[in-house]
């Protein structure tokens, strides 16, 4: 008679911790909705909070060091306005960071599970920035005017890189979804990672500073002081060109992220430029409003297109590019399909002149925030580039097709139970 052979210590600490770590339980289904698209939907407001938040305390401490050499009590005020808005988005920011990574673990637990196992030193370290961080922010928000203002923007640079620095971690991580290599660690640094950092980096910055722009051109339009509607003019200028600068940096990045793309994972440039190329384009139309409603703006702050043949022009120009830039395939074929770079590398030029002609203050009329033009360009252009950037990591996620881990974890496999492998419990 034969005596079945007991489970090994190895295989009964690996069940007793997987039970302990609750990742046994049975799996939810949302018929009709999709475990995907609820986490999905909350990565997407995590996202939007805290590419908000990065970018708001990275202009905050630019800003206060500006203010600290030039003496220029506007720029002050925007500091710590910057730093406030931060401040009060931090918490909601790390709460939906909490829903989303809570729905990932009970509707793919083994695709987090194996995640956090392969990178486990990179999130601690990313999660623990937060336990130094938060008390920082805390500090710096609430020393304005109390201490040093040397000390005080120093203060500010600290926080600023902390938060950075989780996004140059998580972009890690991020950069392993798409071009999964051996090791681990090692593939962190691949090709792609340097240039969707830097990509990143300057979106959060450019959409948030944009978004501001519309922000104060409305509080200036409702304001009935003087003091007051001066400042929100200053900042709504200032935070046009901040925006406009890294909105024409962002397509030369996107290029060299689509090139590299193209040279070491070419299955996933295909999803993203075959599959997925209605989305690209219309994310190119996406940008070609921000750059459009820019051109209008800079008008706008001397009054309006009428009062500028340049300003025409470089709208016009402007326009007509993004139009070529987003042509169908069917008309932009692949014998042609430079004229496409064509359109917007001139849409891009004609704006950087513009901006460049534009970006001496002299002249500029305070009260043309209360007119039309300038205060709905700059709405739509704030409210646009907000759109831009969460639409570009939709459509990043959504090239992946049916894998977690491109070509190596599918969705199908990361949406069951996580099973950890033994060698993890000697």
């Amino acid at each position: 008679m034969m005596v079945a052979a007991a489970p090994s210590a190895h295989a009964l600490a690996a069940a007793a911790a997987g039970h302990m770590l609750g990742f046994t339980v049975t799996i939810p289904n949302f018929p009709g909705i999709s475990d995907a698209w609820i986490v999905g939907g909350l990565f997407l407001a995590h996202i939007a909070l805290a590419e908000f938040s990065v970018g708001a305390i990275t202009l905050a401490a630019a800003m206060e060091g500006y203010g600290l050499r030039s003496g220029n009590a506007y720029a002050r005020r925007y500091s710590r306005a910057a730093a406030n808005s931060y401040y009060l988005i931090f918490s909601l920011g790390a709460t939906f960071a909490i829903f989303a990574v809570v729905a990932m673990v009970g509707f793919f637990g083994n695709g987090i599970g194996t995640l956090v196992n392969l990178f486990l030193p990179l999130v601690a370290l990313a999660m623990g920035l937060f336990i130094v961080l938060a008390p920082l922010l805390v500090w710096y928000r609430n020393s304005f005017g109390r201490m040093r203002d040397r000390n005080h923007f120093l203060l500010g640079c600290c926080v600023a890189a902390l938060q950075n620095l989780f996004v140059v971690l998580i972009v890690g991580l991020d950069g392993f979804l798409i071009t999964p290599g051996n090791d681990s660690f090692a593939s962190v640094l691949d090709p792609v990672y340097l240039p969707l950092l830097v990509h990143r980096l300057i979106g959060n910055v450019g959409w948030t500073a944009l978004l501001l722009a519309g922000l104060a051109t409305l509080l200036a339009w409702r304001s009935h002081d003087d003091a007051e509607h001066k400042f929100q003019f200053w900042a709504a200028r200032v935070n046009l060109r901040i925006g406009l600068v890294a909105t024409l940096l962002m397509p030369v990045v996107g290029f060299i992220l689509v090139l590299v793309l193209h040279n070491v994972q070419l299955g996933y440039f295909d999803s993203l430029v075959g599959t997925f190329g209605n989305y690209m384009i219309a994310q190119e139309a996406l940008v070609g409003a921000i750059l459009v409603g820019g051109n209008i703006a800079l008008a706008g702050e001397r009054g309006g297109l009428r009062g500028s043949r340049f300003a025409q022009l470089a709208t016009v120009l402007t326009a007509a590019g993004m139009v070529v830039a987003c042509l169908p395939a069917s008309v932009i074929t692949p014998n042609i399909l430079a004229l496409r770079y064509v359109g917007l590398t001139l849409a891009v030029v004609v704006t950087a002149a513009h901006l460049v002609i534009r970006w001496n203050p002299r002249g500029l009329l305070s009260q043309a925030v209360r007119g039309v033009t300038l205060r709905r360009s700059l709405v739509l252009v704030g409210v646009v580039s907000m759109a831009t950037a969460l639409f570009m990591g939709f459509i990043k996620e959504q090239a992946r097709g049916d894998y977690v881990v491109y070509g190596v974890l599918t969705q199908a496999s990361a949406h069951g139970r996580f099973l950890p492998p033994e060698s993890n419990y000697p």
